[in-house]
Protein backbone atom coordinates (compact mmCIF):
# COMPACT_ATOMS: atom_id res chain seq x y z
CA UNK A 1 0.00 0.00 0.00
CA UNK A 2 0.87 3.09 -0.49
CA UNK A 3 2.18 5.34 2.48
CA UNK A 4 -0.28 8.18 1.86
CA UNK A 5 -2.99 5.92 2.25
CA UNK A 6 -1.86 4.28 5.48
CA UNK A 7 -1.51 8.19 6.48
CA UNK A 8 -4.48 8.81 5.02
CA UNK A 9 -6.14 6.06 6.62
CA UNK A 10 -4.21 6.74 10.54
CA UNK A 11 -5.82 10.54 10.05
CA UNK A 12 -9.09 9.57 9.57
CA UNK A 13 -9.00 7.00 12.46
CA UNK A 14 -7.16 9.50 14.46
CA UNK A 15 -9.75 12.60 14.12
CA UNK A 16 -12.16 9.83 14.76
CA UNK A 17 -11.12 8.73 18.01
CA UNK A 18 -10.30 12.71 18.85
CA UNK A 19 -14.06 13.80 17.86
CA UNK A 20 -15.32 10.70 20.02
CA UNK A 21 -13.36 11.60 23.38
CA UNK A 22 -14.63 15.28 22.82
CA UNK A 23 -17.78 13.99 22.56
CA UNK A 24 -17.79 11.92 25.53
CA UNK A 25 -16.28 14.40 27.61
CA UNK A 26 -19.37 16.96 26.65
CA UNK A 27 -21.88 14.25 27.58
CA UNK A 28 -19.94 12.79 30.81
CA UNK A 29 -18.94 16.50 31.58
CA UNK A 30 -23.12 17.04 33.05
CA UNK A 31 -24.21 15.10 35.88
CA UNK A 32 -27.44 14.27 37.11
CA UNK A 33 -27.54 16.89 39.35
CA UNK A 34 -26.40 19.54 37.45
CA UNK A 35 -29.61 19.36 35.56
CA UNK A 36 -32.89 20.95 37.23
CA UNK A 37 -36.16 18.32 36.82
CA UNK A 38 -39.50 19.53 35.40
CA UNK A 39 -40.81 18.27 38.48
CA UNK A 40 -39.36 21.15 40.46
CA UNK A 41 -41.79 23.75 42.03
CA UNK A 42 -40.05 27.24 40.90
CA UNK A 43 -41.46 30.57 42.18
CA UNK A 44 -44.67 30.30 42.44
CA UNK A 45 -47.55 32.52 40.51
CA UNK A 46 -50.45 33.64 42.37
CA UNK A 47 -53.40 31.56 41.18
CA UNK A 48 -56.89 33.97 41.32
CA UNK A 49 -60.39 32.24 40.60
CA UNK A 50 -63.31 34.91 39.35
CA UNK A 51 -66.48 34.05 41.59
CA UNK A 52 -70.28 35.34 40.95
CA UNK A 53 -70.99 38.37 43.34
CA UNK A 54 -74.57 37.19 43.77
CA UNK A 55 -73.79 33.60 44.21
CA UNK A 56 -70.30 33.51 46.25
CA UNK A 57 -68.47 29.94 46.14
CA UNK A 58 -69.69 29.93 41.99
CA UNK A 59 -67.03 30.13 39.68
CA UNK A 60 -68.01 32.92 36.84
CA UNK A 61 -66.35 33.51 33.74
CA UNK A 62 -64.90 36.59 33.12
CA UNK A 63 -65.57 38.03 28.97
CA UNK A 64 -62.66 38.84 26.99
CA UNK A 65 -60.53 39.38 29.73
CA UNK A 66 -57.11 40.87 29.18
CA UNK A 67 -53.91 41.23 32.34
CA UNK A 68 -51.44 43.75 31.36
CA UNK A 69 -48.61 44.54 34.08
CA UNK A 70 -48.64 48.04 34.68
CA UNK A 71 -45.83 49.99 33.25
CA UNK A 72 -45.56 47.38 30.56
CA UNK A 73 -46.88 47.18 27.00
CA UNK A 74 -47.05 43.68 26.29
CA UNK A 75 -50.46 41.81 27.30
CA UNK A 76 -49.97 39.30 29.98
CA UNK A 77 -52.97 37.26 29.28
CA UNK A 78 -55.65 37.65 26.50
CA UNK A 79 -58.24 38.07 25.87
CA UNK A 80 -59.89 34.78 27.32
CA UNK A 81 -62.56 33.88 28.36
CA UNK A 82 -61.58 32.28 32.03
CA UNK A 83 -62.33 31.61 35.83
CA UNK A 84 -58.94 31.14 36.90
CA UNK A 85 -55.36 32.50 36.31
CA UNK A 86 -52.08 32.48 37.32
CA UNK A 87 -50.12 35.86 37.32
CA UNK A 88 -46.92 36.16 37.99
CA UNK A 89 -45.39 38.89 40.74
CA UNK A 90 -42.15 40.37 40.55
CA UNK A 91 -39.02 38.94 42.16
CA UNK A 92 -37.03 42.63 42.16
CA UNK A 93 -39.24 44.86 43.36
CA UNK A 94 -42.16 44.07 46.54
CA UNK A 95 -45.28 45.48 44.47
CA UNK A 96 -46.59 44.21 41.44
CA UNK A 97 -49.63 46.02 40.14
CA UNK A 98 -52.04 44.53 37.12
CA UNK A 99 -54.78 45.76 35.11
CA UNK A 100 -57.63 43.50 34.47
CA UNK A 101 -60.25 44.34 31.61
CA UNK A 102 -63.07 42.64 31.50
CA UNK A 103 -64.81 42.41 27.21
CA UNK A 104 -61.77 44.02 26.33
CA UNK A 105 -61.79 45.67 22.64
CA UNK A 106 -66.04 46.03 23.16
CA UNK A 107 -67.75 49.36 23.94
CA UNK A 108 -68.37 47.63 27.37
CA UNK A 109 -64.67 47.33 28.17
CA UNK A 110 -63.95 48.43 31.77
CA UNK A 111 -60.75 48.09 33.64
CA UNK A 112 -59.90 47.61 37.11
CA UNK A 113 -56.41 47.70 38.72
CA UNK A 114 -55.10 45.34 41.81
CA UNK A 115 -51.76 46.09 43.63
CA UNK A 116 -50.02 43.22 45.05
CA UNK A 117 -47.51 43.91 48.02
CA UNK A 118 -45.78 41.45 49.75
CA UNK A 119 -41.95 40.74 51.22
CA UNK A 120 -39.76 38.02 49.11
CA UNK A 121 -38.16 35.06 50.64
CA UNK A 122 -35.39 33.46 48.72
CA UNK A 123 -35.53 29.25 48.95
CA UNK A 124 -32.39 27.09 47.98
CA UNK A 125 -33.51 24.64 45.92
CA UNK A 126 -30.51 22.89 45.03
CA UNK A 127 -27.03 23.66 43.09
CA UNK A 128 -29.04 22.71 39.29
CA UNK A 129 -32.43 24.40 39.94
CA UNK A 130 -30.74 27.30 42.42
CA UNK A 131 -33.77 29.87 43.79
CA UNK A 132 -36.81 29.84 44.03
CA UNK A 133 -38.83 33.33 45.10
CA UNK A 134 -41.63 32.65 47.87
CA UNK A 135 -43.90 35.15 48.59
CA UNK A 136 -44.93 36.53 52.55
CA UNK A 137 -47.16 38.83 53.63
CA UNK A 138 -49.49 39.27 50.63
CA UNK A 139 -51.94 42.12 50.37
CA UNK A 140 -54.21 42.81 47.35
CA UNK A 141 -55.26 46.25 47.30
CA UNK A 142 -58.14 47.51 44.81
CA UNK A 143 -57.48 50.76 43.47
CA UNK A 144 -61.06 52.08 43.28
CA UNK A 145 -62.20 54.06 40.14
CA UNK A 146 -65.98 55.18 39.40
CA UNK A 147 -67.08 51.68 37.33
CA UNK A 148 -65.28 48.73 39.16
CA UNK A 149 -66.11 45.59 37.63
CA UNK A 150 -64.73 43.86 40.37
CA UNK A 151 -66.81 44.25 43.35
CA UNK A 152 -64.94 42.49 45.90
CA UNK A 153 -62.27 40.13 46.82
CA UNK A 154 -61.84 37.39 49.44
CA UNK A 155 -57.89 36.42 50.00
CA UNK A 156 -57.71 33.24 51.47
CA UNK A 157 -53.57 32.96 52.09
CA UNK A 158 -50.85 35.26 52.99
CA UNK A 159 -48.10 33.48 51.83
CA UNK A 160 -47.25 31.88 48.42
CA UNK A 161 -45.29 28.97 48.47
CA UNK A 162 -46.87 26.63 45.95
CA UNK A 163 -49.70 26.86 42.64
CA UNK A 164 -51.86 24.22 44.28
CA UNK A 165 -54.85 26.19 45.95
CA UNK A 166 -56.20 29.22 45.23
CA UNK A 167 -55.18 32.55 46.81
CA UNK A 168 -57.63 35.16 45.93
CA UNK A 169 -60.70 35.06 44.43
CA UNK A 170 -62.30 37.83 42.72
CA UNK A 171 -66.32 38.41 42.59
CA UNK A 172 -68.25 40.35 39.79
Amino acid sequence: MPRKTITNRLSRRRNGLVAGALLLALLSGCQRDDLCPATTQTTPRIVVEFQDYTDPGRLKAVADLVVIATGMEDTLLGPVNTNKINLPLRTNQNITEYLLIQNAGSPQENRDTIRFSYNRELQYLNRACGYKSNFADLQAIMLSDQDQWIQSYTQFVENIEDEEETHLSFNH
